[in-house]
């Protein structure tokens, strides 16, 4: 009889937990959309913030947390790219005392702000970095940067929309 409710017990348990699911996520149930204005560029790096907003919404979509519509979104994320700099990161030395660079690291700030329109309520302003780095003797700067982006973009969803 013991053995049975142990059983019973345990087998409601695993039940439960297959019933149970999480996203990632605890945003309001009423946000449902979200609009992503481009973002603007002051740094002096050409169509980063193009390709920074194309990649957040890229990761929204795949992520299945809201649905991306042009304006009047229940929820907006918007921001400014305020730098853009690519600087050494890892170095080494040759027998004739001389310094070579072995890694550059690309380093991309925005200021975000996520903005919950239903309730005019900021829920998230930051400012958010992404790191890229790339071999300086085998891969280009673009290669650095696209790694900055897509590390810049995971770390502004996590600061703002997954974080809820």
């Amino acid at each position: 009889m013991r053995i049975g409710y142990v059983l019973l017990i345990s087998l409601l348990t695993i039940c439960y937990g297959c019933m149970y699911s999480f996203n990632g996520s605890s945003l309001p149930s009423y946000l449902k959309t979200v609009d992503i204005p481009l973002f603007s560029n002051k740094s002096l790096q050409p169509n980063v913030a193009d390709e920074v907003t194309q990649e957040l919404g890229s990761q929204v979509v795949s992520s299945n947390l809201l649905t991306i519509v042009q304006r009047n979104g229940d929820a907006s994320l918007s921001g400014e790219i305020t730098s853009y700099e690519s600087r050494p990161f890892t170095y080494s030395t040759t027998d004739v005392r001389q310094v070579d660079v072995d890694q550059y690291k690309v380093v991309i700030t925005a200021d975000v702000e996520f903005i919950d329109n239903k309730k005019n309520n900021e829920m998230y302003k930051g400012s958010v970095t992404g790191e890229g780095i790339f071999n300086f003797k085998t891969e280009s700067e673009e290669t650095g940067r696209k790694r900055a982006e897509k590390d810049l973009v995971k770390r502004i969803l996590e600061n703002s929309v997954q974080s809820w």
